[in-house]
């Protein structure tokens, strides 16, 4: 196993990828559709978040990939 990630622990970040990637995109629509400048600040806050840790788990997924 080495530097390799267990595919069982491969599974789960894959699975928390989706889950921000599903996250970020509900935020995207939902700040398309909300007209109170607060809460739209707030909803594009949370989507740069979402973002941020989907990037975060991509890139030490890519740290781990086999070359």
């Amino acid at each position: 196993m080495n530097d390799q990630i267990a595919l069982k622990n491969l599974q789960s970040l894959n699975d928390v990828l989706d889950a921000e990637k599903l996250y970020y995109e509900k935020l995207s629509y939902y700040a398309t559709v909300i007209s109170d400048p607060e809460l739209k600040k707030l909803t594009e806050k949370f989507q740069e978040s979402a973002k941020s840790r989907y990037y975060k788990v991509y890139d030490y997924l890519k740290s781990h990939q086999k070359s």
